[in-house]
């Protein structure tokens, strides 16, 4: 997406993973421990950029095209 210069949708998930992953972190890290850090890390990845930025690049590549 960097080099088709499409940014915004960087600018607008990183936030929301910046957010939920901290919030899943403490969540988890009260309950597993330093295990717990790790599973909030992996599911704020897989609830934002995992889905969201192959989903908005085919969305992108299929309009361009």
């Amino acid at each position: 997406l960097q080099s088709m210069n499409q940014l915004k949708i960087l600018w607008l998930i990183v936030p929301c993973q910046a957010l939920i992953g901290g919030v899943t972190q403490w969540y988890f890290a009260e309950h597993y421990g330093i295990v717990g850090i790790l599973y909030g890390l992996i599911l704020s990845f897989s609830l934002t950029v995992f889905w969201g930025l192959p989903v908005y690049y085919m969305y992108k590549s299929k309009r361009l095209a």
